[in-house]
């Protein structure tokens, strides 16, 4: 894990996280809707919606010359700041990808639970209506409430 993960400090990205949050919110006023959920704007029922409503968040990113995988990149940069902020995922880079859209990777691991997620490659499944981020973040919030530390019961571990 040491040598083919590298942690990304976040501190570092805060300007590219602070971009695409501002973004998102630029997607609610421009298309005059209203969040979900008011706060934070990058809550995944939020993330969710702007995919849905209004003129859709990869051809609003076209108004801003942006490529479709530079909007899908924004999207992912706001899911991990909301799932570093409120369930304490580090975001990773896999120097040995098994596939190109995992080089981005969130990795939990607390009290002997270990969950990894590609956001990059799972915002591209919500993008095209396969998923969705409210979705993955109820799973993982049900899964990490549901399971107990593994010094309660060392057999127990998620697959």
């Amino acid at each position: 894990m040491d040598k083919r993960y590298v942690e990304q400090a976040y501190d570092n990205d805060l300007k590219l996280y602070d971009d695409s949050i501002k973004m998102i919110e630029s997607y609610f006023t421009d298309n005059k809707l209203e969040k979900n959920i008011a706060s934070p704007v990058n809550h995944p029922l939020n993330l969710d919606q702007v995919i849905d409503d209004g003129i859709g968040f990869i051809n609003y990113g076209k108004a801003f010359r942006l490529r479709d995988n530079e909007a899908i990149q924004f999207l992912a940069f706001a899911f991990n700041d909301f799932l570093i902020r409120n369930l304490n995922f580090k975001l990773y880079l896999d120097k040995e990808p098994e596939f190109p859209l995992r080089t981005m990777v969130l990795k939990y691991d607390q009290d002997g639970i270990v969950l990894l997620l590609y956001p990059f490659e799972y915002t591209l499944k919500v993008v095209s209506n396969e998923s969705s981020f409210d979705k993955l973040y109820n799973k993982v919030k049900n899964k990490l409430e549901g399971t107990p530390p593994i010094s309660e019961n060392p057999g127990n571990f998620i697959g």
